[in-house]
């Protein structure tokens, strides 16, 4: 039995849809933490993304979907812990970007984080400490420490922007995800800095990969997750060249999208023609087929590409 964490949030909906292309179905209500999946090797939990390297670290589960920035914020504050995750696929989904951030109009004359630094500098000649409110206290102590600026750093419980909205703002400085940076720029903050970049990634219980079944079980779900990542947005072509000296003129078309196209013979003469191509390419393609000799062409969503 394999227990595997998903997460609730901004991670959730984009993790059931990959669960649903590779093939599972998953039903839950709102509020619950236990949804059903219709694998009986299978039991789910549904948390916080944040509390995934922590319990994943103690072999309390065996799979989860975290982000990259949750897993590197706890490898960094907890070393030894750490040890215990291997990180095992980037799903592709949930970026984001860790970005430093300041209020433009509490520090108006800062647009980088050397003008932050030297800010900084001022205040500790007046007996003061800048302070950074962030949830990645980790990297953020190891970011400031690379730039050379001592801070109290503190933890806010949700709404980390708020801190440095005037009047009389909490902290200095943000350090917080941002997928496009809409609500830092509503609240008049001015970003001065990209920490790290980070998406979703899947992780494991190094503990559960020395297990031979949980092992087996763990690849067949990556794989599964690999061919549902790598058939996203791809489309099957599938067309007809009825006359033989069409076929050249077809391949020469599509050396442009794919190396190997599937040709068979048909029965009473004539060529059936199989490809997988990005369907953003679909409309520059028909056209040429069309022109050249391509008929009966149908095209169909690939829900899964494994090699």
């Amino acid at each position: 039995m394999i227990k595997f964490y998903i997460p609730d949030g901004h991670l959730e909906g984009k993790t059931l849809g990959l669960f649903k292309q590779a093939g599972f179905e998953i039903s839950m209500s709102d509020r619950g933490y236990n949804p059903k999946i219709d694998d009986p090797d299978i039991v789910l939990k549904r948390i916080r993304p944040q509390d995934f390297p922590f319990v994943v670290s103690l072999g309390k589960g065996d799979l989860a979907v975290t982000g990259s920035d949750i897993l590197q914020d706890f490898r960094l504050g907890n070393p030894r812990q750490g040890k215990k995750i291997k990180s095992l696929l980037d799903l592709g989904y949930g970026a984001t970007r860790l970005v430093a951030a300041v209020s433009e109009e509490v520090l108006p004359e800062i647009k980088s984080i050397e003008d932050f630094r030297d800010y900084a500098f001022k205040l500790e000649k007046q007996g003061k400490k800048v302070v950074v409110a962030t949830e990645y206290y980790n990297i953020a102590k190891k970011y400031l420490k690379d730039n050379d600026i001592n801070a109290i750093i503190d933890k806010p419980a949700g709404k980390t922007e708020a801190w440095i909205i005037p009047p009389n703002p909490e902290a200095d400085l943000i350090i917080e995800t941002v997928e496009t940076g809409r609500t830092i720029r509503e609240n008049s903050c001015c970003i001065i800095d990209e920490v790290l970049d980070a998406s979703s990634v899947l992780i494991a219980c190094t503990d559960s990969l020395k297990d031979k079944n949980k092992k087996n079980k763990i690849n067949e779900l990556v794989e599964l997750f690999k061919g549902a990542i790598k058939g996203k947005g791809k489309v099957n072509v599938f067309m007809n060249v009825m006359e033989d000296d069409r076929l050249p003129a077809i391949l020469e078309i599509l050396q442009d999208y794919v190396m190997k196209p599937t040709i068979n013979n048909l029965k009473d003469g004539g060529f059936d023609v199989f490809i997988v191509i990005d369907e953003r390419d679909l409309k520059y393609l028909l056209p040429k087929l069309r022109k050249k000799g391509g008929s009966s062409i149908s095209i169909s969503d690939t829900r899964m590409l494994i090699d």
